[in-house]
């Protein structure tokens, strides 16, 4: 008898944890998971849309209206007054949706009161019911101007905030214009040249190139000590156990340390500076900036990777120091890596989501930002340093703005059978940062491009702040 009662609780307990267990995933769907869930592109519900319900506005920073709902005939229709210039940011509705209008799509369909709408609105005014309105952070002349840059190129742009991670502005070439999404859909689906559909800001994949040399002289900072005392004698070419490293146009740097070979983006210091404090330590420098983890972000973009592992050869080890192999990374990624230095180490939550309004105009949700410590205060600091140099000097002349210090990094990302991508990354003023910008530029054969528009990136936001 005994016997029997302990089987009985035994089987009361196992039901009553697996009871449990269900009331907690339930739990947690509906109050962390269901918005992903609910705006999810591979949410069937998501490209069902009441036509007869006016969508709310999408606004950018400043109250200009970026996309928003007008009466044809019995339905409403969705019109984007800016045409392709926030395409991938904003998005479209169509044959499916995208970009804002995807992630937001719950709040801006979503009824305010809706009983009292229906009475109020429809009933008694004979007005339409409308949906919630989402407020960006993107400033509309700021984004404007990066898809005016961009307009003859492939490449992409990211304009952000250092402090809070809000994106000004977030461009990518070539686009489309969401107004006629319908009519060349299936344009852009087969144009696998282009690929007109892609935030190549969020989503496109490069080699770094230089620029990741901001996180190999993090890893030097803080594994060498004295990294200041240690010089390499730069003669253009070197050959590290049979393979081959150059230098650009195999120019000869010669004797200098980190802030001379930050400076002159000399790929040969790098090499030896990593196999002097052993190429497993660059690993806690990327994992600490995210690479290969997990961004919070509005939008639906790709992680940063970096694949080097133990036992990695020569020609791999030389090759990931300087950004190339199989290290790749986003535009929006390298935004956050200079945005930390900026920050003192500190790396915002980047988002373009700022607050979502009822119809009404009643604030229902407004953003918190975060920051991670991704480096040291110190780290940042000297590297801030070493950019300023860059720019003032070195490789990054080219994006020199009058009278306001600027910090900056070049990168030219060699591509198999084809010319280089350009990459700049930079923020000003230097000494009490506002802004950063990254600029890529694809098969530009260099960065004088990527410079010139981050420079004209600048001097706008200055002569407008």
């Amino acid at each position: 008898m005994n016997q029997i009662k302990k089987n009985i609780r035994r089987v009361f307990w196992l039901y009553f944890g697996m009871f449990l267990v269900v009331v907690v995933y339930l739990v947690h769907f509906i109050l962390i998971d269901s918005a992903d869930m609910i705006n999810s592109s591979f949410n069937p519900r998501l490209n069902r849309h009441n036509s007869t319900i006016a969508r709310g506005y999408i606004f950018d920073a400043n109250g200009h209206v970026l996309a928003q709902s007008v009466p044809e005939y019995d339905r409403f229709r969705r019109v984007f007054p800016h045409g392709g210039d926030f395409a991938h940011s904003v998005g479209f509705i169509g044959i499916t949706k995208s970009g804002v209008e995807a992630r937001y799509n719950f709040n801006l369909d979503n009824l305010d009161f809706e009983i009292w709408q229906r009475v109020q609105r429809e009933v008694i005014n004979g007005e339409p019911l409308r949906g919630d309105n989402v407020y960006l952070t993107l400033e509309l002349e700021m984004q404007q101007l990066a898809a005016r840059s961009l307009s003859s190129t492939r490449g992409a742009i990211v304009a952000m905030e250092p402090r809070t991670g809000r994106l000004i502005a977030m461009a990518s070439s070539p686009g489309f214009n969401p107004n006629n999404i319908t009519d060349i859909w299936r344009d852009l689906t087969v144009d696998t040249y282009n690929s007109p559909l892609l935030n190549r800001a969020a989503q496109g994949l490069y080699p770094p190139g230089s620029v990741f040399k901001l996180v190999t002289a993090d890893a030097i900072m803080t594994h060498m000590p004295n990294y200041m005392d240690f010089y390499v004698d730069c003669r253009g070419t070197v050959i590290f156990d049979g393979v081959s490293l150059q230098c650009f146009n195999q120019v000869a740097h010669g004797r200098l340390n980190l802030s001379d070979a930050m400076k002159h983006s000399c790929n040969i210091f790098f090499a030896e500076a990593l196999i002097e404090i052993g190429y497993e330590r660059l690993l806690d420098s990327t994992e600490n900036m995210m690479f290969n983890g997990a961004l919070s972000f509005d939008l639906e973009y790709l992680h940063a990777r970096y694949n080097m592992e133990s036992g990695a050869d020569t020609w791999e080890i030389i090759q990931t120091a300087i950004g190339q192999a199989r290290t790749l990374a986003t535009p929006l990624h390298m935004a956050l890596i200079t945005s930390a230095i900026a920050n003192d180490g500190l790396m915002p939550e980047p988002h373009i989501g700022e607050r979502i309004t009822s119809y009404t105009g009643r604030t229902k949700w407004t953003r918190r930002t975060q920051q991670t410590q991704v480096m040291s205060e110190e780290n940042a600091a000297e590297l801030t340093d070493m950019m300023i140099r860059a720019v003032e000097s070195g490789t990054g002349t080219a994006a020199r703005v009058p009278n306001i210090p600027v910090a900056g990094k070049t990168g030219t990302a060699e591509i198999a059978g084809g010319d280089s991508h350009g990459w700049f990354v930079c923020f000003a003023p230097a000494d009490n940062p506002e802004i950063v910008i990254v600029v890529l530029t694809e098969n530009s054969g260099g960065t004088q491009r990527a410079q010139r528009i981050a420079r004209d990136m600048l001097v706008m936001h200055f002569e407008r702040n």
